[in-house]
């Protein structure tokens, strides 16, 4: 039995699914390529707990935008640290980060910090509520595990029903749903809240300019959830890409580079209703997260970060062209150069998963760390992706031989 085996079955006496993050659990079908546990990383690579190396796609769920134990983030938080981490008032590191959201970020009139997207998410409803006197709130898209996100499988997760009332969903990319819900609940709205884009093919951005457009006929407020998107687009996230400017939005993750820091922002109309409300947090102002983000965000605006993040994603997705025709498998690179993915095509959906999935499990043991979209870091060289190219072609073409071999396998997703 390995180290991470045992250590494993140790975890699940204590904690369910042995994981803070259920998205972070391993996967019994990949039980023989994907490691447990990591024990470190840097850079744009993991170790595990037996040492084996990966080149990592995955950036964390995708906070890690520079790269693992990046030097002067790091040096930022020890400097930080030799100060204090909380303070019995706010600490002027606040104003810094804040001022760089701000110059970033366009609708960034005022902001206010937070810890985790769904926090920053949530705080920008109670704001349009406030705000609007509505109580119906319209989501498109993931946006966290509080109760007013988690009605679909109420009562089983113990969000009560009645909630459902409240809460009208979206699917994301569907205008012509958007259109009857607003249409149908029109001034009993609050805000609609949507990701700006969901990691899909789709990369136009058609759809949160509708929403857009849709909701400021019935004076409803647009909260853009940028927890993924944002600072990995572009610096000013979807908002900048796309050209839309919602009323209020939520970032997370990419703002500091895997410290846990989040901000919910906007113009200063809406966000001025906190004056009215309480809606605060012990550790909100917590430092550390805040000097990793005025570190990251400084590298970000000194340096072309993105530039070279979407030149490095092309470079992949070139990778992903020529290893789909070299071994003979109908696909294709498609999604966004920041995160982009290899499409199977075939007129068969199941050989779709089929392959997806064997050749995911075959990743893993290359020593590549995947995720559904491949994310990239600013760490991320043109001989990473280059070898990372080498490996998936050689795990594709095992996927294929393990295709006609498993055409039983039964696809885990995340």
């Amino acid at each position: 039995m390995r180290p991470s085996d045992k250590h494993f079955e140790e975890a699940l006496k204590l904690i369910p699914w042995g994981t803070q993050t259920n998205a972070k659990r391993p996967y019994p079908a990949f039980e023989e390529t994907m490691p447990k546990f990591i024990e470190r990383g840097k850079g744009c690579r993991l170790w595990d707990m037996e040492g084996k190396e990966y080149i990592d796609f995955r950036l964390s769920l995708g906070p890690v935008t520079l790269g693992y134990c990046y030097d002067e983030v790091d040096e930022a938080v020890r400097a930080q640290l030799a100060k204090g981490v909380l303070f019995s008032m706010a600490s002027p590191i606040e104003l810094e980060c804040a001022r760089l959201v701000h110059q970033m970020v366009p609708n960034a009139e005022m902001v206010r910090f937070m810890k985790t997207g769904e926090d920053a998410n949530l705080s920008n409803i109670r704001i349009a509520r406030a705000y609007t006197k509505r109580d119906i709130i319209l989501m498109s898209g993931y946006h966290g595990y509080p109760d007013w996100f988690a009605t679909e499988d109420s009562p089983n997760n113990g969000v009560p029903e009645f909630m459902k009332e409240y809460v009208k969903i979206i699917p994301w990319g569907n205008c012509e749903e958007a259109e009857r819900l607003i249409n149908a609940y029109g001034e009993r709205v609050a805000c609609v809240i949507a990701i700006p884009y969901d990691f899909n093919e789709d990369t136009s951005g058609d759809y949160i300019r509708f929403l857009r457009a849709k909701t400021r006929e019935f004076g409803i407020l647009l909260v853009m959830d940028e927890v993924l998107t944002g600072f990995r687009l572009a610096k000013g996230g979807a908002q900048e890409y796309f050209g839309v400017e919602p009323d209020l939005a939520s970032y997370a993750k990419a703002i500091a580079n895997g410290f846990p820091l989040s901000t919910y922002v906007g113009k200063k109309e809406y966000m001025e209703t906190l004056y009215r409300f309480k809606m605060t947090t012990t550790y909100a102002g917590e430092t550390l997260s805040m000097a990793a983000a005025v570190a990251t965000m400084t590298i970000m605006q000194r340096e072309d970060v993105h530039g070279h993040i979407r030149a490095m994603g092309e470079r992949l997705m070139a990778g992903f062209n020529r290893i789909a025709r070299e071994v003979g498998v109908e696909g294709r690179a498609v999604g966004m150069a920041v995160a982009p993915f290899l499409k199977f095509i075939s007129s068969d959906p199941s050989f779709h998963s089929r392959l997806e999935f064997l050749w995911h499990r075959e990743l893993y043991r290359e020593g590549i760390f995947i995720n559904p979209r491949w994310f990239i870091s600013y760490s991320h060289t043109a001989a990473d992706i280059d070898e990372a190219v080498e490996k998936a072609g050689r795990a594709l073409r095992r996927a294929v031989e393990a295709e006609a071999r498993e055409r039983d396998v039964k696809p885990f997703w995340w």
